[in-house]
């Protein structure tokens, strides 16, 4: 069985702003994945939506549980999405 890759490019937002934190998986940007899923299943609206993550306004616990798939306790037992 061959697994997918996952890994997290860091960038500053295009305005010079805060630190964006930019999922892909097997090379591609998790928010064109997420694009062109929606715009095939016809989905409005849809497509360019997303923007990455931003550590600086997540408060949910750990970031790190979090990309790890543990729970941060901040929504119950569960993991936010």
């Amino acid at each position: 069985m061959t697994g997918n890759e996952i890994w997290f490019g860091c960038q500053q937002r295009g305005d010079g702003g805060v630190l964006v934190i930019l999922p892909r998986i097997d090379g591609v940007p998790l928010t064109e994945l997420i694009d062109n899923f929606e715009i095939a299943a016809g989905m409005q609206p849809a497509g360019d939506a997303y923007g990455g993550l931003i550590p600086q306004f997540f408060r949910f616990g750990p970031i790190q549980d979090h990309f790890l798939g543990r729970s941060t306790n901040a929504m119950g037992p569960r993991t936010p999405s």
